[in-house]
């Protein structure tokens, strides 16, 4: 499954098979009501008046972003001290994972209104993402080519400028939060 080129940075590779199937179920279970618990608790009242809604809604992304960003970070930093290469490509790989999860828990969490339901939901999606994109790679069913063009794994095995897909996805998962948060009361 991985050429031999990859294959000698063993060490990034572990984290890269980490991330890719358990990176959803960290990203989902930690940041699944990164709005909708201030939307049931009526705080985001006192944001709204101050900032505009786009704003709150890009500013929550990046704040999870970046924590994320700081762990893959220091996980490769601590990589590279351990065995004095850093494979810039894994991280990206990584990264890009991250991004499109973390678009798709703010989306979730928008468009869910309980913090409740969307821990549920997040488990099930952090568990069944992964599953469902692996399979997609290794089936030869019908349904997995269709599948797999809406999971990220099937972008990150194909790599190159098929990464850019799953920044799209990302994109769009952000407008369309973007664009809940502003038509919703609160």
């Amino acid at each position: 499954m991985f050429p031999q080129k990859e294959l000698a940075h063993g060490h990034a590779l572990g984290v890269f098979a980490l991330v890719m199937v358990f990176g959803p179920l960290f990203v989902f279970g930690l940041s699944h009501d990164v709005m909708n618990r201030e939307l049931s608790s009526r705080t985001i009242r006192f944001l709204i008046t101050r900032t505009s809604r786009a704003s709150i809604v890009l500013g929550k992304w990046f704040g999870v972003l970046l924590f994320w960003a700081s762990c893959m970070l220091v996980t490769f930093g601590v990589l590279f001290a351990a065995v004095r290469t850093f494979d810039a490509y894994t991280l990206w790989q990584c990264m890009t994972l991250l991004v499109y999860s973390t678009s798709l828990a703010l989306f979730m969490s928008i468009a869910v209104p309980r913090p409740s339901y969307t821990m549920f939901a997040g488990i099930v999606l952090g568990l069944g993402l992964p599953f469902l994109g692996l399979w997609t790679l290794v089936s030869s069913h019908p349904a997995a080519k269709w599948i797999g063009c809406l999971t990220p794994y099937a972008y990150i095995e194909k790599g190159g400028a098929f990464i850019g897909f799953i920044w799209l996805y990302a994109l769009l998962f952000l407008s369309a939060s973007v664009y809940l948060f502003q038509r919703r009361d609160c």
